[in-house]
């Protein structure tokens, strides 16, 4: 595709990392596409739609996604400004070790793994100054956050019907697109021809959570990859998000990943390896 731009970060024979930028416009389903090696995607910024057939799925900052090799698949935007991931493709015996298989599927990462993302791929990105076997580690850190990723959100299954699961879709797609607005219940019930009752519930039957929780790590993610560029202003940072004010974005910020907005830019700024690991582990403890 002529919007899709792929660097390669680092590649060794276990695993290999890309950063790949879409800049699609808002658009329906595309043509459709043919995975090779099974791959990780994992977004840092943006938001897009997998279709497969008979599912939709949204794919967005809070989710990892598993392409399995000779995946077919359509790609749509539900608005502008596309996105960027960083795209891992492992050996497949290490992503077995990984993941568990390399079946298509996605998860919802925690918090502290979107941050584990950022560095991670910021530590990739320097892997000329950081060496390849730390580079390798690097990526081997990511797979590790992301098969966690996976194990929780296999653990926590629930049985939903297709109609109730295309509706969650299609409010993380609405949500996802303008995640800064000031959303009520009523509205997003409105748009998906559901009473707020039942779509609270089938929101937290399908994703593990609330509406309220899951428009929060999408703001965070936002904030990830503000502080990620050296933002310095919070407060105006805080506001933008559509957080009441500076000290309720830190200390949300604080909660969701263990420091604070300011000592995050600074370790994205360095993209530590050890920090890194750090946050890794104890995401997992």
């Amino acid at each position: 595709m002529a919007e899709r731009h792929s660097v390669a970060l680092f590649e060794s024979p276990l695993v290999r990392v890309f950063d790949v930028s879409c800049r699609a416009p808002r658009s329906g389903r595309g043509a459709e596409e043919f995975g090779g090696a099974a791959q990780v995607v994992l977004p840092r910024r943006g938001v897009f739609v997998v279709d497969r057939g008979q599912e939709q799925v949204v794919i967005d900052v809070s989710t990892a996604l598993i392409l399995g090799a000779g995946a077919e698949y359509r790609v749509s935007h539900p608005c502008a400004g596309g996105d960027d991931c960083t795209v891992l493709v492992a050996e497949p015996a290490l992503l077995e070790d990984a993941v568990g298989d390399g079946a298509t599927r996605h998860a919802r990462l925690r918090p502290r793994d979107q941050l584990a993302l950022w560095l991670g791929t910021r530590a990739l990105g320097d892997s000329g100054r950081a060496g390849p076997l730390a580079a390798e580690e690097a990526a081997l850190l990511l797979l590790a956050a992301v098969g966690g990723a996976f194990a929780e959100t296999a653990a926590n299954g629930v049985r939903v019907g297709p109609a109730q699961r295309v509706r969650v879709e299609q409010v993380r797609a609405l949500l996802a697109s303008a995640p800064t607005a000031r959303w009520e219940l009523s509205a997003v019930a409105h748009a998906v021809h559901c009473s707020p009752f039942h779509l609270a519930r089938q929101f937290r039957a399908v994703t593990g959570e609330s509406i309220s929780g899951y428009l929060l790590r999408l703001r965070l993610g936002l904030a990830l990859e503000r502080l990620a560029e050296g933002e310095r202003a919070l407060a105006a940072l805080a506001l933008e998000l559509g957080f009441s004010h500076h000290s309720h974005f830190s200390a949300r910020f604080r909660a969701a990943f263990g420091l604070t907005p300011a000592a995050a830019r600074d370790a994205l700024s360095k993209a530590r390896l050890d920090q890194m690991r750090t946050i890794v582990t104890a995401g997992r403890a």
